[in-house]
Parts: structure tokens; sequence; C-alpha cells
């Protein structure tokens, strides 16, 4: 089986393209769905949200304030990173049980920090998704309902993934509404 990351950061298009390899019949595994799954459901990484990032963060009935923890995250680098590491075992167990699982032979994880999540490691070909930065501002602020300022810390959070993925083979798709997705991805599937 044939494992392809879909890289590439926030507000890039990473989902744009999935979508477009789901309708054409391509399994996707999205690491931030079964991440925020995982997390939902594994008690351990509630008790580390709560102890050692933000201790309202995880409510008292258990749900997870995702907005808090975002704030959180993402103007506290440690924070952030020790977030991610409690978090990238389980969703790389996950991915790799989600494989055996597939009987297609080519399938795809789109993945906002393949570099840092380790999940480089378990997959044999890399696309990463490109747009402006400015474009990238945009639609997050459209799709999440944030401000500017919110989603160039998110950017900027990213940047050590970004420099990272400049030293892997990769394959680049733009999306910058300007230049057409879909010949793109069928160029790459050949």
């Amino acid at each position: 089986m044939k494992r392809i990351a879909i890289a590439g950061g926030i507000g890039t298009g990473k989902s744009v393209v999935s979508r477009i390899l789901r309708a054409m019949g391509y399994p996707v595994y999205d690491s931030d769905t079964e991440a925020r799954r995982l997390m939902d459901a594994d008690s351990g990484i509630k008790d580390v949200i709560r102890r050692e990032i933000h201790s309202g963060a995880v409510t008292a009935d258990g749900r997870i304030d995702r907005s808090l923890l975002a704030d959180v995250v993402f103007s506290d680098e440690a924070k952030r990173l020790r977030l991610n590491e409690v978090t990238h075992s389980a969703v790389r167990n996950d991915f790799a049980e989600w494989c055996a699982a597939q009987a297609h032979p080519m399938v795809f994880v789109e993945c906002a920090i393949l570099c840092e999540s380790g999940m480089l490691r378990h997959v044999d070909e890399v696309w990463e998704v490109t747009a402006p930065e400015a474009l990238r501002v945009e639609r997050v602020c459209r799709r999440n309902s944030l401000a500017p300022e919110q989603v160039l810390r998110r950017i900027t959070a990213q940047s050590a993934e970004y420099e990272a993925l400049l030293g892997v083979e990769r394959l680049v798709i733009v999306n910058d509404e300007v230049t057409p997705l879909l010949p793109q991805i069928e160029n790459a599937l050949n």
C-alpha cells in the first residue's frame, strides 16, 4: 500500500485537496479530526491538558474547551509542543490501524505538522499544498471567525514545520485560487 501525506500550513487548502481525492474514491485519513476524536476519548491526554497546559481547558464534565486550548497553545510554544507530544503517538497508532483496514492500494493522510508529528516516517510520498500568506489568513479568518492576528500566530507556530518540509522531497500543489487544482492532482496521481 502506498501512503501519501497531504501536508501544508493552516489555510493552504489541504482539506480541499482531501475532498477532491475522496470524491475520486481514495481513502483519506484526516489527522486533525482524528486527533480531536482521540483527545476526546483519552483520559490520559485530558489529564495532561488539565495539569500541564491549562486547568480550565478541560471542563468539569470532561469536555475540552478547544477555544481556550487553542489560545493557550498558540501563544505558548512549550505548551503547544507538549500538547502535540501527547497526541502524536495516539494519532500515529490510529493511522497504522486505519491503514491496515483499507483495501485501496493508495491512501492519503492529511497532516498539517507532518515532520513535527513524526508522521513523515509513516508515509512513502509527500504532497505539499501551498498558498500565499494573505490568502491563507483570509481563508482561516472566514472559516474560523478569527482575527488576522490569531491566524498569523498560528502560521508563526507552524514555521518550524515549514522549514522542515523544505528539506523533504515533495510534490508541490499550488492552491492560490488561480491555478486549477484538479489537473495538478491528476498529474500527481500518474
